[in-house]
């Protein structure tokens, strides 16, 4: 019972490491702007880029990965003797693209997870989180449109997860992560449908 107490009380601290603005505190801080007054008006690396310059937009993409990743790598070093270790695992890694998602900070209206998903599937599987980041860079340097460029790669985590025979857990996860951030990128997809999504220069 004190086990799964820890376990439950890292999960909340997952959670509210996770939901730290980054892309919003950095811009505040460094640039004296509101990254959600402007563009798409998100708080994520690419409206960083949009509105604050590359230099920012790629600190925010580092610190918003590192939040998640961390979180991952510290529970699998205090929960190595778990059982079902993966599975628990997988949940920090969960709450953690949530707490980006769905800051408490920010009245639950956060980024679109994309940088913290990636970054705890590069915890959770290297080779899987590897090429996910090689999907993104290929399509984005040919299609430069980052919501195409993030939805094919972490839709090419599912199809990599199951080809490489990877557990029935991690697959799973792969699925529930591509449906949260599809939904996230539900305006995007319309504006893509419509041919009006804006290219990254």
């Amino acid at each position: 019972m004190l086990a799964l107490f820890y376990q439950i009380l890292f999960l909340i601290l997952s959670y509210f490491i996770a939901a730290i603005p980054f892309g919003l505190v950095i811009t505040k801080f460094f640039a004296g702007i509101d990254v959600r007054q402007g563009g798409s008006k998100n708080i994520g690396a690419t409206n960083v880029v949009r509105l604050a310059g590359k230099k920012l937009g790629l600190i925010t993409l580092l610190l918003d990965g590192a939040k998640g990743w961390l979180m991952v790598i510290i529970a699998s070093f205090l929960f190595q003797d778990t059982s079902f270790l993966h599975l628990y695992l997988s949940l920090v890694a969960l709450t953690c693209v949530l707490a980006h998602i769905y800051p408490i900070y920010l009245n639950f209206q956060g980024g679109k997870g994309v940088a913290t998903a990636i970054a705890v599937l590069l915890a959770l599987n290297l080779n899987v989180g590897v090429l996910a980041i090689i999907t993104w860079l290929i399509s984005f340097l040919i299609l430069r449109i980052s919501s195409v460029s993030s939805l094919l790669a972490i839709f090419s985590t599912v199809i990599y997860s199951i080809i490489t025979f990877e557990s029935i857990v991690q697959i799973i996860f792969t699925i529930i992560l591509f449906g949260i951030i599809a939904y996230r990128h539900k305006e995007n997809i319309l504006r893509l449908k419509n041919g009006e999504e804006k290219k990254v220069k």
